[in-house]
Parts: structure tokens; C-alpha cells; sequence
């Protein structure tokens, strides 16, 4: 802890390592592995649990990399027609290579025995009869002066050039992405360990929040707001494999009703995602229920706008952690403050290797001249590829402004420069 700053935490990156320390992956589930819809469907995405090794080596042999003839250094004084005495298509095993003729062979046919490079059809000159379907020969050629000065080597893949047997083709922590699936089959894969999908509870406080309300109620009184934070942290979490994400649960401004909640959202949840209740309010009780159920609370409040009172905790059982994000009530410091601070946290959970934000860098057009002494996170609207223009809002409340944002850039204190920031799009 810095001595001379009243924060736990100079910065949002400090704080996150901190409370990622205390969190480990997932347990690890066994699944299936098949090339049908539903097999497909149900493995991705999800993280990977241990590595994936390969069952042979990759190329299995030594194939073609373009479509031409198969030769030996032998082959090229060859000189007037030479016949085409064989084919090695994909497939099938090669044939033998002749002493009278040339192999013709095709992108992804196995190299016949003795043959030392393939040479393109282009630098062939084929003559009548050569194609593949024809009934009496298989075709005749002469080679041209850029064939004869192709090297030995050329155009063959090698077996194992892309891994060899035994090796690691897909480490652990990886997302299973559209290419790993296609990993997954070639390698032989038949089952496999993924890590659980991380369970996130989204937990929303206050009196003030209405709960959904039908076309037939009356209009809400203006002492009442609509619950907007479950869903922007719902849509935060929703559509990623490795998060199940149950109904949003809600709990009034009432001690006993909140300790309850957050009791059971501990007890079945990985993550506890809280928003409200977390300033110097008279009626801010997380902070004190959270240390009445065990919860460790490893950082409450952050140089930090907006969002400056959001509050970090690990609360940890002999059945596991999880994490408590304590996040600000209004809307634009708990949405950005879930993107920012949750989304990192939950990958780590996942299992996923490369848990760590690193975010693209963009400019900013018309930065102004305002600065804080704090990190400031502002709402920006791509304009083109790099560039980025604030979305400039009125407060923590305006969520008009908030929506139409494609993410926030991060500023460090003091700063006001057009950039390049670190930039969250949503």
C-alpha cells in the first residue's frame, strides 16, 4: 500500500492482480468429442484444461504442396517428350516411381519413394493427351528451361514439418475457437478436459430499483428507477460459453434481506457481481455484511472515475473462493466498472491462459483541457480504425449518453492528450 494515498490501489491494474492472486481456475469436466452438430456446438468455446497432444506427425508423410510432377535430379537431362507413366493423388498411397517416366502428382498427394521435389505444372509445357481422364495414356510433357532449374527440396511439405508425434498442438487455456475445433479432429481427438463454465451471480440493491413491470401497470412513479444495471451486466456476461450466468437477484435496502443474499449468492456462485450500496450512505450496508459473512475485503475505493467506491473481496471456504465485486448503484460507473474490473477477473476464473486485459490503443479527437487527479474512464465512439471521439455525457446516471458509446478509452491521472489511450469496447 502506497503510505502518502488514501486507496488500497494507485491503479485499476493494481488492483485486479491483487484480487487475481486469490482466484484459481475452474474445476475440470470430461467431455466428448465428435464431428456431429451437437458435439461441435457443446465444446466450443470452452476452455481447454489440459493440452492436446498430437497423435502423429503433422504432415503424416511427405506431401505435395502444389499440383505438378513428382522427380529426381535424374529426371531433369530428360530432354524432348517425356511420358507421364503414373499419378499420386490425395488419398490414396503413391505410386512407385518409374525409371521410363515422370509421376504426375496433385496438392496433398503423398511424394513417391525417390522423388526429391515437385515441379510446378506451370513450368511444364503438357502436351495433347495429358489430362487425367483420358483413356489411352496418361498424358506427355517437355520440361521448360525454369523447371530444369527448380532445386532439390522444393514444393514438398516434409513429414512433421508442422509437429511431429507427441507434441503439444493445442496448449491448455485456450478458448476452442473455430481453427481448434478443426485441431481437435485432425489430431484424433475423441474426448477431452474443459474447464466448468465459471458461475456468475449478479446481485442488484436499493430500494429505489423497480422490479420488471407489465404494459398493464401504471406508469412508474419518479422516486423509481428501472433496474438497467441487471441488465447491462447480464448483457456483459451473456453469449460466452464459459460463463453461466443465472437470473439477476435482487435484495432492498434492508440488512437482514441483504446479508441473505449475498449468502446465497456466495455459497453457489464462483463470482458475486454487486451493484449499489458500496458509498458512505447512510444505507450502504455492503461493506460491513460482507465482513460479517468472512468476506476479505481487499480494496474499497479506487483513484477511479467513474466508479471511485467500488469495493474488491474474496470470500474464501474449504469448497473454493469466490470473488465479490462491489460495484457504484449508478449505471455508467457499474457498467464500465464490470467491463473494466469483472470481465478480466471472471477469464481467470475460466482457466483462460491468457486471462490479462490487453487492450487496443486508439486517439482521440478533441481531447479538451479538463484533467483529474484520478483514472478516468470516458466514453468514446469509433470514427475510424485507431480514432475515437468522446461521447461526453452529464454524470454517472445518463445512460442516454452511455448507449451511444462502443466502449471507453482509460486515462491516467493528470492526463489530457489525444493519446494513444487503452480503449474497452463493450
Amino acid at each position: 500500500m502506497n503510505a502518502v494515498s488514501p486507496f488500497a490501489f494507485d491503479s485499476p491494474d493494481q488492483a485486479i492482480q491483487a484480487l487475481a492472486q486469490q482466484i484459481t481456475a475452474t474445476d475440470i469436466e470430461n467431455v466428448d468429442f465428435g464431428s456431429s452438430l451437437a458435439s461441435l456446438r457443446s465444446v466450443h468455446r470452452r476452455i481447454l484444461a489440459e493440452p492436446i497432444l498430437a497423435d502423429r506427425d503433422s504432415p503424416a508423410a511427405d506431401v505435395s504442396a502444389m499440383d505438378g510432377y513428382a522427380i529426381c535430379k535424374s529426371d531433369l537431362p530428360l530432354d524432348g517428350v517425356i511420358e507421364v507413366t503414373g499419378e499420386s493423388i490425395p488419398g490414396s498411397p503413391p505410386p512407385s516411381r518409374s525409371e521410363t517416366g515422370i509421376i504426375r502428382i496433385f496438392t496433398g498427394a503423398i511424394v513417391p519413394e525417390g522423388c526429391d521435389r515437385v515441379i510446378q505444372r506451370e513450368h511444364t509445357e503438357e502436351l495433347a493427351g495429358t489430362s487425367a481422364d483420358h483413356s489411352n495414356s496418361m498424358g506427355q510433357i517437355r520440361w521448360t528451361e525454369r523447371a530444369r532449374s527448380i532445386p532439390s527440396g522444393s514444393n514438398i511439405r516434409r513429414q512433421g514439418e508442422n509437429l511431429t508425434a507427441g507434441s503439444v498442438a493445442i496448449p491448455a487455456g485456450l478458448e476452442l475457437t473455430s481453427p481448434r475445433l478443426a485441431a481437435l479432429t485432425n489430431f484424433g481427438v475423441q474426448r477431452l478436459k474443459v474447464h466448468r463454465p465459471v458461475r456468475v451471480a449478479v446481485l442488484t440493491t436499493g430500494d429505489e430499483l423497480a422490479s420488471a413491470s407489465s404494459e398493464n401497470e401504471p406508469p412508474l412513479p419518479p422516486w423509481k428507477i428501472r433496474n438497467s444495471n441487471a441488465s447491462a451486466l447480464v448483457g456483459l456476461l451473456a453469449n460466452q460459453p464459459w460463463i453461466d450466468c443465472v437470473s439477476p437477484i435482487h435484495a432492498v435496502d434492508e440488512p437482514s434481506v441483504l446479508r441473505a443474499s449475498v449468502l446465497q449468492a456466495i455459497e453457489h456462485h464462483d463470482v458475486v457481481l454487486m451493484t449499489g450500496g458500496v458509498s458512505m450512505g447512510d444505507y450502504d450496508y455492503v461493506p460491513r455484511i460482507l465482513q460479517e459473512v468472512g468476506a476479505e475485503i481487499v480494496f474499497h475505493k479506487l483513484p477511479l472515475r467513474p466508479g471511485k467506491p467500488i469495493l474488491g473481496a474474496i470470500h474464501s471456504s474449504p469448497t473454493g473462493s469466490t470473488l465479490i465485486l462491489g460495484l457504484p448503484g449508478n449505471p455508467v460507473s457499474a457498467t464500465m466498472g464490470a467491463r473494466r474490473f469483472a470481465m478480466p477477473l471472471i477469464r481467470k476464473f475460466a482457466g483462460i491462459r491468457d486471462w490479462a486485459e490487453r487492450p487496443p490503443h486508439v486517439t482521440i479527437q478533441e481531447i479538451g483541457e479538463k484533467t483529474l487527479p484520478l483514472h478516468w474512464m470516458r466514453g468514446v465512439r469509433m470514427i475510424q480504425p485507431g480514432v475515437a471521439e468522446l461521447v461526453l455525457g452529464k454524470g454517472s446516471g445518463d445512460l442516454a449518453t452511455l448507449a451511444l458509446t462502443d466502449g471507453f478509452i482509460e486515462m491516467p491521472p493528470d492526463a489530457n492528450h489525444p493519446g494513444p489511450w487503452p480503449y474497452f469496447a463493450w
